[in-house]
């Protein structure tokens, strides 16, 4: 009876360790069989950097870059990249990332995307402002 009850428990707990967790726009990782898993549930927006040449994640909870075709995050002290924002992600070591991501810090990254992010936001503004003052001429 006493094996019952704790292979009752086992089944229950491997259930719920396994159940997602990740609502839209999350990031799920967890280790099974040595390998970590990373899902994205949906595409997330990105906002060019000219200067550096590369694209980073804008308005969601997790940084992405993307670089010639390639999708690259950093996640708990370690980087990721896979060749479609659903993955499947692969852990790679820091020396291996594209030099364009590896000669800036995330920190950095995150102070441009925001800048540009800000050029384009005021430029719809403006843009906007003139369609107003053009319908209220007519």
């Amino acid at each position: 009876m006493r094996k019952n009850i704790c292979l009752a428990i086992a089944i229950v707990v491997m259930v719920f360790v396994n159940l997602p967790l990740n609502t839209e726009n999350a990031l799920t990782m967890s280790n099974r069989r040595g390998g970590t898993s990373i899902v994205i549930n949906s595409r997330p927006n990105f906002i060019y950097l000219p200067d550096q040449g590369i694209s980073i994640s804008v308005g969601s909870p997790y940084d992405i870059i993307t670089y010639e075709n390639r999708y690259y995050i950093y996640h708990n002290g370690g980087w990721y990249n896979s060749s479609d924002y659903r993955g499947p992600w692969v852990n790679i070591e820091y020396n291996r990332l594209p030099d364009r991501i590896r000669r800036h810090r995330l920190e950095d990254l995150r102070r441009y995307r925001d800048v540009e992010y800000r050029k384009h936001d005021n430029r719809d503004n403006w843009n906007n402002m003139d369609q107003r003052r053009d319908d209220n001429r007519r």
